[in-house]
């Protein structure tokens, strides 16, 4: 009898034991390409920080000839400059869910989709050097002034991104979208351009304050695990749609075109989805 009630105790005690350990699904090998296995399930958005560098291309150097009076001239040397800035953004990522279409060809348009507001510093200089020439074109005298930019704009843009993957970790990425920009800060260094009028008779053009691109955007990127990736990328417009000037993607500043680039490290973090209920959450196409 005493052996039969310790014998049900010791049943009891493990049955108690084992109703009270974590039942949790963890692996205890590590994943090959993410490490510890994951058995979270996400929803299909998330958000999205960047941050980095930003230049403003510009053309080469001209030199143009202007008579002046009797066999006199002058040559005017227009060169540019870059002055470094800064991006700076955060917003949100979207996965699509697949369409009929995508599913009957068996091919994924987009991967994801993401946009974003933010901060960018875009700068440039400009420098114009006359040289005056008598009649034998050698130069008696000469002159230069400078003049420079350095502006301030809030941005949002809307970019669809598609991936082609190295492997299982490291992938391309492709993006094509939409942005747009404010200059919050419009200075025109009217002593340049009061400078550059005197000597050559042009007057300086400057960009509109609102600026509306199509973009590019290409990229590499590393899956830091099903959750979240790292992406380092760069930007440039490929058309121009405001200030409208043909489809040219350049800004007008001073009496030169600048083609804004941007280059930028982004992290990507996706929402963990709960489980109400204990019920099992449905699974989330990974990107």
């Amino acid at each position: 009898m005493n052996k039969s009630v310790a014998t049900l105790l010791c049943i009891l005690m493990g049955w108690t034991v084992y109703g009270q350990r974590d039942m949790t699904m963890r692996s205890k090998k590590k994943s090959a390409v993410f490490g510890q296995t994951d058995f979270n399930e996400y929803i299909p958005h998330g958000l999205q920080f960047s941050i980095g560098p930003n230049l403003m291309w510009n053309y080469a150097a001209r030199t143009e000839s202007f008579p002046t009076h009797n066999t006199f001239s002058q040559e005017v040397t227009t060169d540019r400059g870059i002055l470094p800035g800064f991006n700076a953004e955060i917003g949100m990522l979207h996965l699509p869910k697949r369409s009929k279409l995508s599913t009957k060809l068996k091919y994924i348009f987009f991967n994801y989709v993401d946009w974003g507001v933010g901060i960018k510093m875009l700068g440039g200089k400009e420098t114009t050097h006359v040289d005056y020439l008598d009649a034998n074109a050698n130069v008696y005298s000469s002159d230069n002034a400078e003049g420079k930019f350095y502006h301030p704009y809030v941005y949002g843009h809307f970019t669809a991104h598609k991936l082609f993957y190295i492997g299982k970790k490291y992938f391309i990425d492709n993006g094509i979208g939409f942005n747009i920009n404010y200059n919050l800060k419009k200075e025109r260094d009217q002593d340049y351009t009061d400078f550059v009028s005197q000597q050559t008779g042009k007057s300086h053009y400057f960009h509109h304050p609102l600026v509306a691109h199509v973009h590019y955007e290409l990229g590499f990127g590393v899956r830091v695990n099903r959750r979240s990736m790292f992406i380092v990328s760069a930007q440039t417009p490929l058309v121009g749609i405001h200030e409208w000037r043909k489809g040219g993607a350049a800004m007008k500043w001073f009496d030169s075109n600048y083609v804004p680039l941007s280059f930028k490290v982004k992290y990507t973090y996706l929402f963990q989805k709960k489980n109400k209920n204990g019920c099992a959450p449905a699974k989330v196409s990974d990107i």
